[in-house]
């Protein structure tokens, strides 16, 4: 039998080593063996489990180094432990899982042994004080996905061309002919957002070109990024609870701020609002929420909807400037296709998904984009202890209460044995000979069936892919139809990621760029 001090003598430790279900005893005699032997014993492996890292310090474990740059902490762990092993951070202990092949094995498991559910309602409170009563993220994900695709998806795509060219052409900021210079992060994220909210939120009058309606949608929706953005800064800290006492009442008051402009009785006021936002008011009117935890639902929404698809069109452009070569074959490919379709941008209504679908040139590009820069973290608690069987033959023991965690960003998408020289940027990376898609990549010398996963998989894939591409897709067009843009030192170095944000989708610079941009002659 283990001990730990305890307020009225020892403490001792329930059978599973690792366990914080104590009772107590007493025998003071015993504080030597127990100062000497803790550590050891919550660290213990059982036969068959993964091997462990459980780092210099008691309960935090690695908790520093993996909240500080988990890619580069785990990337030394992998180096040190091959494709599958588990570290303790915080108390917590994560078994990750690197190897591409075998995560197969992970994704369409049964929700009986590994859920996905326990962590998503336990961020859906840190971050937004979201609670809902029997929610159930896979049967929510499979009533609004049809509010994302098919014939909605045609409807959203439309929407969301005209939603832009009111941000893009409506502000008077953005008419001259003379350099304007902005961040191009934050040209980015505030015109994707904002688009994406009213495409999906609604607009303040239903003609899309209405002169009033477009002064109110400009000036709304500024409100909404604007307040958005501030909350933005704090939410990886309130994930991890990190924030200081000073920094939850300012995170409370954006909240308060964002949930009255998201309040039922505003958005019932909406026009054009979108079925999604319809099927999933109708979603949380079945769960039996109030209409405050309802506006709290649908600012996780807008965080959920919108905070991928802003970063990715930074990275994007910004590596389409970094490298001429691929610019110019972008505009290319653009010409091209609108010439091969006898329309012009600027006279059109709506891009066809035709016209969308025909650019796989732009399509290598983003998926390359989207290769080096997009780290989503894909989680399950194990509800059972279990074996996990790799591809190669492998079996592990996984312990009940312990999390199981796929970390693609490492593995395949920065994998040198997958992609030479996986750092730099390829426009055409994937793109074959004859133009089209490639899909052959390997590992081990056996083709891989995911060899990019910005998008997640399983039960995992983002049901909003489809519009998020359509939104990316239309942006550039349009922004490279109607202005020219360059950056204001070509010698300016590309930033780092802001390494707060692994984990959480696309990755964000840790400092902004500056551009220039204007009308075009």
């Amino acid at each position: 039998m283990n001990f730990l001090p305890g307020p009225k003598g020892f403490v001792s430790l329930a059978p599973d080593p690792r366990s914080t279900k104590c009772v107590h005893t007493h025998g003071p005699w015993l504080r030597t063996f127990v100062l000497l032997d803790f550590d050891a014993v919550l660290s213990s492996r059982l036969q068959g489990e993964p091997p462990l890292d459980k780092g210099l310090v008691p309960w935090l474990g690695h908790a520093m180094e993996f909240g500080k740059d988990a890619a580069k902490f785990l990337s030394t762990m992998k180096e040190k432990h091959g494709d599958i092993f588990t570290v303790r951070v915080a108390g917590k202990f994560i078994t990750f899982l690197l190897d591409p092949h075998s995560y197969d094995a992970v994704l369409w498991e049964s929700s009986c042994k590994l859920d996905f559910n326990k962590y998503a309602r336990l961020l859906m409170d840190r971050m937004f004080d979201v609670k809902l009563p029997d929610h159930d993220p896979n049967e929510e994900k499979a009533k609004l996905k049809v509010t994302l695709q098919s014939k909605n998806l045609t409807s959203l795509t439309k929407a969301w061309f005209l939603n832009l060219q009111t941000i893009l052409l409506s502000d008077p900021s953005r008419q001259s002919k003379q350099w304007k210079e902005e961040g191009l992060f934050h040209l980015s994220y505030s015109a994707m957002l904002r688009a994406g909210y009213l495409t999906l939120y609604g607009n303040e009058a239903e003609a899309y070109d209405d002169p009033s309606g477009q002064a109110k949608d400009l000036a709304h929706s500024s409100e909404v990024y604007n307040e958005f953005y501030k909350l933005d800064r704090l939410l990886m800290k309130a994930a991890r609870s990190l924030l200081t006492a000073a920094e939850k009442k300012k995170a409370m008051n954006i909240k308060k701020h964002l949930w009255e402009l998201l309040s039922v009785k505003r958005l019932n006021g909406k026009a054009n609002k979108s079925s999604w936002i319809h099927r999933y008011g109708q979603h949380l009117q079945e769960l039996g929420v109030d209409e405050e935890m309802h506006s709290r639902a649908m600012l996780l929404q807008l965080w959920a909807t919108q905070n991928n698809a802003g970063p990715a069109v930074f990275w994007l452009f910004l590596f389409l400037l970094k490298h001429p070569e691929a610019m110019a074959a972008v505009q290319g490919e653009l010409r091209e296709v609108f010439r091969s379709s006898r329309q012009m941008i600027k006279q059109m209504h709506g891009i066809s998904q035709e016209i969308l679908d025909s650019t796989p040139i732009f399509d290598s590009a983003l998926n390359e984009t989207l290769r080096l820069t997009a780290a989503p973290f894909i989680s399950r608690e194990v509800l059972e202890a279990m074996p996990l069987r790799l591809a190669d033959g492998r079996e592990y023991s996984l312990r009940k209460g312990d999390r199981l965690c796929l970390f693609p960003y490492l593995s395949p998408q920065m994998d040198s044995e997958i992609y030479e020289d996986p750092e730099k940027f390829r426009y055409d990376r994937f793109l074959n000979a004859d133009n089209t898609e490639k899909k052959d990549f390997y590992k081990r010398e056996k083709r891989l069936k995911y060899y990019n996963m910005p998008w997640g998989a399983g039960i995992n894939t983002c049901i909003g892919k489809f519009h998020a591409i359509n939104s990316i897709k239309q942006f550039v067009f349009i922004f490279l139809t109607y202005f020219d843009l360059e950056l204001k030192d070509p010698n300016s170095r590309i930033p780092g990621f802001d390494k707060e944000r692994y984990g959480f989708g696309i990755l964000q610079p840790e400092s902004d760029i500056t551009v220039q941009y204007k009308l075009k002659d």
